[in-house]
């Protein structure tokens, strides 16, 4: 099955949404990522699985973010079926055999060898001068409650010798210069390959991609037993999209990653190391979690 969306990366996915009315909303008005991201858009788009005062409206782009020359922060992408359904090439009602669909068709990544691929456009190394992840990316902290800034939508890819590779989505908290803090609910596979890491006494070599297809974010969502321990899940996203997601080798850490992702971290998750979320600010909390409760912040993995 072929994708006729013509969706293939973030940005045709943008492009696309701009010609369907109300799906998205484009705003140069400054925004602080801290607490005003948030603030803004639970007003104009955010749903939501529990009530709360929030609408179902548009995908909204904040082209001017405070701090940050540059740099666009993209809220609500797949906040509606509707919209998901655009993204998809797919009737909304659809959906869900749409999904069954792509794991019967599932297509594996590839690897392109291009010289300069979409995510190394720019580098930025942690051996730089005066290197800061908290001045070149805008984490949002969301509540005046938040353990602190955090990436929330970052695709976690690692691998392991025997498994192979995996895909799942993680929040970070960024802690550091050069370092974040990332949770791992329980039985993820991307734990399973650090605790055997761990076990050996070597660090987990890791890439976090941020801006994809939407594709990749849905396909990553599936869970055991439709994707076991050891099965990619970039293979559904393949299917979902009917061509393979294109692979790159990372820089500095020895993996892979999405080669058109607008923004790509690499790192080691380091072994027995365990920093808490809200080791800056002492909340005592983590983040707002989508059932509508706050979490606590366990000791997490360092990256």
């Amino acid at each position: 099955m072929t994708d006729g969306s013509g969706v293939h990366d973030l940005r045709s996915a943008l492009e696309l949404l701009r010609r369907h009315p109300g799906q998205l909303l484009e705003t140069s008005h400054p925004v602080d990522p801290s607490g005003e991201l948030a603030g803004v858009y639970k007003r104009i788009g955010a749903g939501g699985t529990v009530e709360r005062p929030t609408r179902l409206g548009p995908a909204m782009l904040f082209e001017s973010v405070i701090g940050y020359p540059g740099a666009r922060v993209l809220v609500g992408l797949m906040a509606s079926r509707e919209r998901v359904g655009l993204l998809l090439d797919s009737p909304p009602r659809r959906l869900t055999q749409r999904m069954a669909a792509a794991i019967d068709d599932a297509i594996a990544p590839i690897e392109v060898a291009a010289d300069i691929p979409p995510c190394r456009e720019v580098v930025h190394r942690a051996d730089d001068p005066g290197f800061d992840l908290r001045k070149i990316l805008p984490a949002p902290t969301n509540t005046d409650q938040d353990a602190g800034p955090y990436f929330c939508l970052g695709l976690v890819l690692s691998s392991d010798p025997e498994a192979g590779t995996d895909v799942t989505i993680h929040r970070l908290c960024v802690q550091g210069p050069d370092r974040m803090t990332i949770f791992f609910a329980p039985g993820r596979h991307i734990d399973e390959f650090r605790k055997k890491a761990e076990a050996q006494g070597r660090p987990l070599a890791v890439s976090v991609n941020m801006g994809l297809d939407p594709a990749i974010h849905i396909g990553a969502c599936f869970e055991a037993p439709t994707t076991p321990y050891g099965y990619d899940e970039l293979h559904i996203a393949g299917g979902l999209r009917g061509r393979p997601v294109e692979l790159t080798d990372c820089l500095t850490v020895p993996q892979r990653a999405i080669a058109a992702a607008e923004v790509v971290i690499e790192g080691m998750i380091l072994p027995n190391v365990r920093e808490a979320a809200d080791q800056n600010t002492r909340t005592g909390h983590a983040m707002p979690e989508f059932p509508g409760y706050t979490s606590t912040p366990a000791p997490s993995p360092r990256t």
